[in-house]
This record gives C-alpha cells, sequence and structure tokens, in this order.
C-alpha cells in the first residue's frame, strides 16, 4: 500500500503557514503555476475542486483562467494554510472547504475536473487519495497534478536536503526529509492513476526556471523561516545559526553571490475518468 506520514519538518501552522506563503511561495509555486495552465486544456468547464491548496499560490491563476461560471472550490486539510488561502484571494466565488484529501466531503461523480499542485506526496494513503478523486469525478472527468522531481535531480533541493540536512542528522532515517520528493517515478505515479481507475493517463517532466533576490531569500525559505530549521533547533539550538551560514556559503559556490537563479523539475499528470456506457 502506498503511504506516507507528513513529519513535522513538513508541517506548516501557524507562523509557519505564513512563512510558507512569504517565502516559499514565490520562489516555488508561483512559477511552478503558470506552468501549469498550460495544461488544464479547455477554459468550458463547470466545476472544479482544488485539493491540498496550500495558501492558494495556484488557486489565484485558476480563478483568473477559468471563467467567473466556473464553481471552484479549494480545499486543504490545515486550517491554517486555508485561511491563509481566503485571506489572500478574498474572493467570493471562491469556496473554501477544510477537508482531508483522502476523504472528500464531497458526493459521487461532483467535479468536471480535480487538481493538486504537489500535494499527493504528503497523503498517508496515496492510492486513497486517487481513489477518491476518481470518485467525485464525473465521467470523461480529468485529474491533474503535480510532484516533484528527485532532489538528486534538482540542484538547488539537492544541495539543502541532502548536501546540508540530510548530513545533520547523520545516523536517523533521512526517508522523512525526502517525502515531498517520494512520487518521482512516472511508473509509479501511472500504477496510481490505473490503480485508481482512470484512462488515457499522462505523466509529463517538466522544467521551469526560478530565483531568488538574495542568497538571504533561500536560506530564509527553505532553513530560517521553514519547519526544517525548527527541526535543527531541536536537535541542536546551537546549530542554527552556522547552518544558515554554511548554507549561504554552498549557495555561493554553487549558484554565484548574487541573486541566485536555478531551474526546477516536477512531474505533471492527467488522468481521465472514463465514460459511462451508453447502454446503461
Amino acid at each position: 500500500m502506498e503511504k506516507a506520514k507528513v513529519p513535522d519538518a513538513f508541517r506548516f501552522s501557524g507562523d509557519d503557514a505564513l512563512n510558507y506563503e512569504t517565502w516559499l511561495g514565490p520562489l516555488l509555486f508561483e512559477p511552478s503555476a503558470k506552468k501549469f495552465l498550460s495544461y488544464l486544456g479547455d477554459r468550458d468547464i463547470g466545476s472544479i475542486l482544488e485539493i491540498s491548496a496550500g495558501t492558494g499560490r495556484l488557486t489565484r491563476h485558476l480563478r483568473e483562467f477559468f471563467p467567473s461560471t466556473t464553481k471552484l472550490i479549494v480545499s486543504d486539510i490545515s486550517p491554517d494554510m486555508l485561511e491563509l488561502a481566503r485571506q489572500r484571494l478574498n474572493d467570493p466565488s471562491i469556496e473554501f472547504q477544510l477537508a482531508d484529501a483522502q476523504q472528500l466531503p464531497f458526493s459521487d461523480c461532483s467535479f468536471d475536473m480535480v487538481v493538486c499542485h504537489y500535494g499527493l506526496m504528503f497523503l498517508q494513503d496515496r492510492r486513497k487519495g486517487f481513489h477518491e478523486v476518481y470518485r467525485v469525478l464525473k465521467p470523461g472527468g480529468r485529474f491533474i497534478f503535480s510532484t516533484w522531481d528527485s532532489p538528486e535531480n534538482i540542484p538547488l533541493f539537492d544541495l539543502i536536503i541532502n548536501g546540508v540536512i540530510i548530513p545533520f542528522f547523520a545516523g536517523e532515517d533521512p526517508a522523512r526529509f525526502r517525502i515531498p520528493f517520494s512520487l518521482y517515478q512516472p511508473e509509479r505515479l501511472m500504477d496510481l492513476l490505473e490503480g485508481a481507475g482512470f484512462g488515457t493517463n499522462q505523466v509529463l517532466p517538466v522544467e521551469f526556471k526560478s530565483g531568488a533576490a538574495s542568497k538571504g531569500n533561500v536560506v530564509n525559505s527553505f532553513l530560517l523561516k521553514h519547519p526544517l530549521g525548527n527541526e535543527v533547533a531541536k536537535k541542536d539550538p546551537a546549530a542554527l545559526v552556522p547552518m544558515a551560514e554554511e548554507l549561504d556559503q554552498r549557495l555561493s559556490a554553487q549558484f554565484g553571490n548574487d541573486t541566485v537563479f536555478f531551474d526546477l523539475k516536477a512531474f505533471f499528470g492527467i488522468g481521465q475518468k472514463g465514460a459511462i456506457p451508453n447502454s446503461l
């Protein structure tokens, strides 16, 4: 069974939810959301459900991309993340609903499209999550989602996760730090789609560029203003500042002293729920 437990290093609530939006939002999720739009297809969609929406980076683009007549329901399991999305977007045409993607509070065949922007990796039961999406989609409806590639294929993530974080926690199971990158095999994603009943499936490698105005923005985004930093401080409060300095130095060596530009790699998946046969 496909299962994953969300570690504290990637739980965003309270101030961490605001930091997620302030720091990670522009670096990771904004450029990806813009790329995501080109995979949505026809704008003539009656209803859309976004699961694991976080602070609503993709949500804003969905609302602008689809006509105002398209019903848009946005959900997340974190009340703090969802409330921040509601406040940021301040759009009465968007319905916000607290929901676990593994137990969606919607009737069968409710939506024409379901989207998920980097949330599937955190589901404790991924197969159930895919089955739930299939259940709430109308016949012919599509599921479009994104997952990160392996950190070994993304130099920035490789530096942060494999070069700085995991060595500090030597002797501990490193899997908890790799959860955001744990659904990077196309064949595994295809298996999850097919296992839930989806057909006409695609899993496509995608690359896009991003950057930060300074190395400090990157250090804040992934360490000082991130739950990863909290995990470091729990183990050794005196280690956090030296680690931030080390990361700053390694960023200079790899990306230069000024503005940090980097490439990101992901997979975008598309599955379609089969139509009901005419004979039924």
